[in-house]
């Protein structure tokens, strides 16, 4: 009885330091410099306190490297209905999000961390992943007004995002101005006017 409860208590201990070391704060993340990567699923884990997401990519130097992807945290991504099957091993999606600052990545020796914000899922569909961040940085020069309209539609995390985007008003928009104002036109449920100050 007592080796049972040593390795309980054990086992609890592990995962209290694993949950801890998984967990980064906004503060850590540069999301004013928005970049895209794509790369292949080799894990997936849907648990406390965010969700992770290991992927590994091609390097210019042919190496494959492996980036940590970390995204919302577990009660609001099964909220919004996503589940253990939302990705899969050897899934290829490209992901939009943010790097660690430098001054952390100075300080951190482990696999690098990166902030998930925007994901392009193996169908081709953009889906909101991450909290952190303007949505309308993650437009690329290439991307067509109706494919984001369409986000916006049926998605309504991105939308409140989107909408919602004056939280991070110290930070530049990215996109042509006219591209953001069509998707925001388009959209078939338009943001609120903002409040007079």
């Amino acid at each position: 009885m007592s080796r049972t409860a040593t390795w309980a208590t054990a086992l609890a201990a592990l995962i209290c330091v694993a949950s801890a070391e998984a967990h980064h704060s906004i503060s850590m993340f540069d999301i004013g410099k928005p970049m895209w990567v794509k790369g292949t699923v080799v894990g997936y884990e849907p648990v406390s306190p965010h969700i992770m997401i290991a992927l590994e990519q091609n390097g210019d130097d042919g190496r494959v490297q492996r980036l940590t992807v970390e995204g919302p945290g577990l009660n609001s991504f099964t909220r919004a209905g996503n589940g253990p099957d939302f990705l899969q091993v050897g899934d290829v999606i490209e992901v939009c999000g943010f790097g660690l600052k430098e001054e952390i990545l100075a300080r951190n020796s482990a696999r690098p961390i990166f902030h998930g914000h925007v994901l392009v899922m193996p169908d081709g569909q953009l889906r909101l992943f991450g909290g952190y961040g303007k949505v309308e940085n993650c437009i690329r020069a290439g991307d067509q007004i109706p494919a984001w309209v369409d986000f916006m539609n049926t998605d309504q995390r991105a939308r409140d995002a989107w909408c919602n985007s004056r939280v991070f008003a110290n930070f530049p928009s990215l996109p042509p101005r006219a591209f953001v104002d069509e998707v925001s036109r388009l959209m078939a449920n338009p943001c609120p006017p903002l409040a007079p100050r």
